[in-house]
């Protein structure tokens, strides 16, 4: 089938999970696929990047649209939102530029599936009617509105909580009507599609999970006297930034109590100032950006995943699994995934509860062989991008029947 892909950004370099998951489908899915990726690049890596993709995707249109370059720059880019029927984030994904791309490639081709990453960038539907009536298909990476309304939340009162709070407003109801023009729904998660269903009844939901290249990610259990902990995640996102600050506030300063010598390592890109004023050089770093984050895993004792809001499913859990470091998480940051708490896992909500999790692995060398070596076989044997893209195939192949049937 000939296949036109609208991702938020370019999926190359694989620098966060929401790229890992597009990159691998996208490589996949060519194998028996005609794939167009259009996409918007941000910077002179991701432009590089284009050359990857076209290794193995027919062709890749992308608009170069550089991040907003400061507060007034995301002022003028809400302005035209903010009295819209659209949310004010739309401001984040919607640009003329990529619109123009999708026209042209409109009066160029014909297309069997649009594939739309994210219900935000149905936006572009409501601008480009797609001649043949392809089928539609969207990829839920998030329930947005579920995770706005967590993000709220956990959040002060300030100038951040309104924002989300105005968004939210429209967000709900703009995100569910937006989902029926689509002929199947993609979700990570089971939990995801029981949510959703709720309120999205006559279209067709489906799992399809994220995964890792399993084949490519040596397993390696480290037993050794690493005092790293580790939270891999891109710190620009709203969910991971709390997630950073409330361990550091919250947690970190009991583990401490125990284990004196433990660091933490906040690893990821475009950490906010906030959490870079807490970089100390010695038992708390922040990174930013690093070249391999395997890197890191393969130094560190523990990975952490102290999430209080957020949606989908975790691919630095999958990654932290595969490489063979034990896992401790709150319960959302492991939503959507098949685990099992102290089967190959452990879950904790409360910061005594994490605490405790934390002292349990650093004190129990057989329980922790036994976890992380469960926690292998759970990836290889269900979240093998291969076999997640054999999934995501069946649901074209599905929709395909169905509709020509």
């Amino acid at each position: 089938m000939k296949i036109l892909w609208i991702a938020k950004t370019c999926p190359y370099p694989k620098t966060d999970g929401e790229k890992i998951r597009v990159y691998n489908l996208l490589k996949y899915l060519s194998k028996n696929h005609d794939l167009t990726l259009v996409c918007r690049v941000m910077d002179d890596e991701e432009k590089e990047g284009i050359a990857n993709l076209k290794t193995f995707c027919t062709s890749v249109h992308a608009a170069f649209v550089p991040r907003a370059s400061g507060f007034f720059e995301k002022v003028r880019w809400c302005f035209p939102f903010i009295l819209s029927r659209y949310p004010i984030s739309m401001s984040t994904v919607y640009f003329k530029e990529v619109e123009q791309i999708l026209r042209q490639l409109n009066i160029n081709e014909k297309f069997d599936i649009i594939q739309v990453e994210h219900s935000s960038l149905t936006i572009y539907l409501d601008h480009v009617s797609f001649s043949g009536n392809p089928l539609k298909v969207v990829t839920m990476h998030n329930i947005d509105y579920i995770r706005n309304k967590r993000i709220v939340e956990n959040l002060r009162l300030g100038f951040r909580k309104i924002y989300y709070l105005y968004n939210q407003i429209k967000f709900k109801k703009w995100e569910l009507s937006s989902l029926f023009c689509y002929d199947a729904i993609i979700v990570m998660s089971k939990l995801d599609h029981d949510i959703l269903k709720n309120d999205i009844k006559s279209v067709p939901i489906y799992i399809v999970p994220n995964g890792v290249n399993t084949d490519d990610i040596k397993f390696e259990p480290t037993f050794n006297k690493s005092k790293n902990l580790i939270f891999v995640a891109s710190m620009d996102s709203e969910s991971n930034h709390d997630a950073a600050i409330f361990f550091i506030n919250e947690i970190f300063p009991q583990v401490k109590i125990k284990f004196p010598s433990l660091r933490v390592l906040m690893v990821g890109r475009n950490p906010k100032p906030e959490l870079v004023a807490y970089h100390n050089g010695k038992d708390i770093i922040v990174t930013g950006k690093v070249e391999n984050v395997f890197d890191y895993y393969r130094k560190a004792v523990l990975s952490i995943v102290p999430l209080r809001s957020g949606g989908g499913t975790r691919l630095k859990i999958l990654e932290a699994m595969a490489t063979g470091v034990p896992v401790v998480t709150t319960s959302i940051g492991c939503e959507g995934l098949n685990v099992q708490n102290g089967e190959n896992i452990l879950i904790a909500d409360h910061p005594d509860e994490f605490v405790s999790a934390i002292q349990r692995l650093m004190n129990d060398c057989l329980f922790r062989q036994d976890l992380v070596r469960k926690a292998r076989f759970l990836v290889d044997t269900e979240y093998n991008w291969q076999l997640i893209a054999e999934t995501h195939d069946e649901v074209y192949q599905s929709i395909a029947r169905e509709n020509n049937g």
